[in-house]
């Protein structure tokens, strides 16, 4: 490779790293309802995304049930969500239990697959998520 096309190279891997090194988390006040993208429209009737910071790393799952693990995880940070389920119970590792799991697209590649929602920063034990509808 020529040091032009070296160069080239170097400058598409910043392009496409630097939004995420810029990207700044957000704290449980600025979660909120923000206009779907083209994703999230072609669900059908899940239009809006749901915004919400995840406060640790969670394993996400193809049902609201623990059985179903996908070898994925949803990375902590901001995500958006979908809609909400109820399913099995499940632990945050550290007292936590909710029955509660969102929708969302994992950030190891894997869409439409269920997280719990003991991950969400604004999730109270056995409760729904405020704001988040239900699928």
């Amino acid at each position: 490779m020529t040091r032009a096309g070296t160069l080239r190279a170097a400058a598409a891997a910043v392009a496409l790293a630097l939004p995420l090194t810029l990207a700044t988390p957000a704290t449980a006040a600025q979660d909120a309802r923000e206009p779907a993208g083209t994703a999230a429209a072609e669900r059908g009737a899940l239009s809006v995304r749901h915004y919400y910071t995840t406060w640790r790393d969670a394993r996400s799952y193809w049902s609201a049930d623990t059985r179903y693990a996908t070898s994925g995880w949803l990375w902590a940070g901001r995500h958006y969500f979908f809609c909400q389920t109820e399913g099995t119970a499940h632990s945050d590792g550290e007292g936590a239990f909710s029955t509660w799991w969102v929708l969302t697209d994992d950030d190891t590649g894997n869409r439409d697959v269920f997280v719990s929602a003991t991950a969400l920063r604004v999730a109270e034990p056995w409760k729904p998520v405020e704001g988040l509808p239900r699928c």
